[in-house]
């Protein structure tokens, strides 16, 4: 049974000129600079079928960042509110993942620290935009 989502009043805004949007794509870029630098150039693949936790937590850091721009392209696309809702509380767990992943590498890796608190900074700064911005995507309705 198809949905029907004309009640909902709905305008389409251009999600890549949305601050939160460039924010979350600065964030994956750094993330994967960060990850770089600490464990070398390592693909994501061998990052991901190492044994070595910081390669893992560096996994997962990256994957992590990878999926913000696209869970705000997803809020950003539907009409439905509970899709919007799930991707604003997915937006809001990842986040705090994000910041436990830099967490984990600074106390499981000494080179690097100053990168990884940049990026925590940065990751703090999306979650002040992400918030103005899903109360402004949950209002819409």
């Amino acid at each position: 049974m198809k949905k029907n989502y004309s009640r909902y009043s709905y305008r389409r805004r251009n999600v890549t000129k949305l601050p939160v949007y460039k924010k979350a794509l600065y964030i994956f870029k750094l993330s994967r600079q960060v990850v770089e630098y600490i464990r070398g150039d390592k693909s994501i693949l061998e990052l991901h079928s190492s044994k070595i936790i910081a390669d893992q937590f560096s996994d997962k850091l990256v994957m992590a960042s990878l999926g913000l721009a696209p869970k705000i392209a997803m809020a950003e696309a539907s009409a439905d509110p509970s899709i919007k809702l799930e991707s604003v509380s997915s937006l809001e767990k990842t986040t705090v993942a994000l910041l436990h992943y830099c967490e984990k590498l600074e106390l499981s890796h000494g080179q690097g620290k100053e990168f990884l608190s940049l990026l925590r900074k940065e990751v703090k700064k999306f979650g002040h935009l992400q918030n103005k911005w899903a109360v402004g995507i949950c209002n819409k309705n």
